[in-house]
């Protein structure tokens, strides 16, 4: 049986558009916006919600989670001895908060195989969920970071080989660490040789031409401008956390289209909330010097500027990054001078990483035949970007599943045919 209503007298930021309109209404069948316009005459039968003084925008993506971490403990840790059950139970209670907070898809960057199992019971309708794109285990050297969690391959045949596994396994992306970190947990103490790229060149460029020759985008851990000049040069497609780019590898970005995820969040909240955490004084007082620091992320920003294409995430699942921190996340472009004004951030989350998601046919605008993925916020957003936290409401597919940072009891179980989502 076809469901309508009509969304009325909203104020409409749709995703594309650097302006708000006023007094719109959107008309919604099934799970699809038929029509985006003025004083909508609708068909009988149709339910009336009147949102008037308040404003509507597309539902949010974070661009950067860890679905198996649990937000509180040693990544490592938890990706070495916790089970596949126990980590898939913390994925569960992970996906219904990202809904809770407004965010309805995410990219799944990797704890071993959780995201694509966790992306394949959302589509079964087993549990509910944001829209998952999932990259599966991060491809890492032979120790190098994130073997805790990822796959390590060292060798063009071996990587070839890899991402062939992957695809077979249905991975929508691949994840792969183009960087070693400087420290990490009792299973990664660190590395002493940060700067220099993990992967040779020849190593690199296979692995992201045969991700691209089976149809996958490729993302990077990479934090050094050595590290993102190879990446970028081999045509990666995203760059996480960022770097200091040098001119050379921004005029490439610009021509090739990279995006950068910067995840100042992580960081942030673990200055500010580290302590909760078992972080000691010593181990903070170097991460909230540099994030005290006002010209903080001045590569990425020099990036932004300069036109190169940004989305919003915060690597979810890190100790103190819950899936709530998107908006956190959202409110340092603006602090740290990445973005300009909030709408500029709202596009970043929105229609700007549906593109680097691979998605923005089928979500991240509000207008005629796209899902009617979007969320209702009392408050508007452009005024304060703290207003987009715990939305009125939350839509997913066309179906209400959230309010108020409350997952909708009677939405818990629903059969397959009741959500359209992008595999």
């Amino acid at each position: 049986m076809t469901k309508r209503y009509l969304i009325k007298n909203a104020r409409l930021i749709n995703g594309f558009d650097d302006h708000p309109h006023e007094a719109m209404d959107l008309l919604i069948v099934d799970s699809t916006f038929e029509a985006v316009d003025r004083n909508i005459t609708p068909p009988e039968g149709t339910e009336i919600v009147d949102v008037s003084g308040r404003t509507v925008l597309p539902g949010l993506f974070d661009c950067h989670a860890h679905l198996g971490w649990d937000n509180i403990q040693d990544v490592g840790t938890q990706s070495v001895e916790d089970s596949v059950a126990y980590g898939a139970i913390k994925s569960t209670l992970n996906m219904r908060r990202f809904l809770e907070a407004g965010v309805t898809t995410i990219r799944d960057l990797g704890v071993h195989w959780i995201g694509v199992e966790a992306r394949n019971a959302v589509i079964d309708g087993i549990t509910m969920g944001p829209r998952i794109l999932a990259a599966g285990p991060p491809i890492t050297t032979t120790g190098g970071h994130c073997w805790w969690c990822g796959t390590e391959v060292d060798g063009a045949d071996g990587i070839r080989h890899t991402i062939r596994v992957m695809a077979k396994r249905g991975v929508d992306l691949v994840k792969v660490i183009a960087t070693q970190a400087a420290s990490g947990s009792k299973y990664y103490p660190g590395s002493a040789s940060t700067s220099n790229p993990a992967y040779s060149w020849k190593e690199m460029r296979t692995l992201i031409d045969e991700a691209h020759n089976l149809g996958r985008k490729v993302t990077c851990h990479a934090t050094t401008p050595e590290g993102a000049h190879q990446v970028v040069k081999a045509g990666i497609d995203c760059i996480e956390h960022g770097t200091d780019f040098t001119e050379k590898t921004m005029e490439r970005m610009l021509e090739q289209g990279t995006f950068v995820v910067p995840t100042m969040s992580v960081g942030w909240m673990k200055a500010h909330f580290g302590h909760l955490h078992g972080f000691t004084d010593e181990e903070l007082q170097p991460v909230r010097k540099r994030y005290a620091d006002p010209e903080y992320n001045s590569g990425v920003r020099k990036a932004a500027a300069a036109g190169v294409n940004i989305a919003v995430g915060t690597d979810q699942g890190s100790p103190g990054t819950p899936p709530e921190a998107l908006v956190t996340e959202m409110f340092l472009h603006l602090h740290y001078r990445i973005a300009a004004n909030p709408m500029t951030v709202i596009q970043r989350a929105t229609a700007q990483a549906a593109i680097l998601c691979g998605v923005d046919h089928l979500v991240g605008r509000i207008m005629p035949g796209m899902l009617a993925d979007f969320i209702v916020v009392s408050q508007d957003p452009l005024d304060d970007i703290e207003n987009l936290r715990f939305p009125d409401a939350v839509y997913q597919a066309g179906k209400q599943v959230a309010s108020k940072g409350h997952l909708l009891a009677e939405t818990t179980f629903y059969p397959k045919a009741a959500v359209v989502l992008a595999k």
